[in-house]
């Protein structure tokens, strides 16, 4: 093979290339490509190990939940399914009475103030918000 030769494959190989991205090119959406491609960089050039490992820990903590809410309700089917208890009030009552349950709905609750709380101080300044209609 001749040096022409392989310079005329690699054209022809750019040539092809470059057609398949002309409708990107014509249509702008070879730029939002490069966009990603280039918060891509620099999220890689930002991370480093330590923000890796707050990324990690932070996944681990949402598997964590997801994976506890699943077996809880994976069980409490099983139990309704095998034991089904009268449904009315009396044993509404008496499944609130039990330790188990009110540590969850006080958890629950303690969950839903923090989130409340931070709703508010996370609130824009009165100056800021807009004007209440009369």
């Amino acid at each position: 093979m001749t040096e022409s030769t392989v310079h005329g494959d690699e054209l022809q190989s750019l040539v092809g290339l470059l057609e398949k991205l002309r409708p990107l090119l014509a249509g702008g959406r070879l730029d939002n490509v490069v966009d990603l491609l280039s918060l891509l960089s620099d999220v890689v050039d930002i991370a480093d190990n330590a923000l890796v490992e707050k990324l990690a820990g932070v996944f681990e903590g949402l598997v964590t939940v997801g994976w506890e809410g699943g077996t809880a309700l994976k069980m409490a089917h099983s139990e309704l399914q095998l034991n089904p208890p009268p449904a009315n009030f009396r044993a509404a009552y008496a499944l609130l009475k039990h330790p188990d349950t009110l540590l969850g709905i006080m958890l629950l609750l303690r969950t839903l103030q923090i989130i409340g709380r931070r709703t508010q101080d996370s609130a824009l300044p009165p100056s800021l918000q807009d004007e209440p209609s009369n």
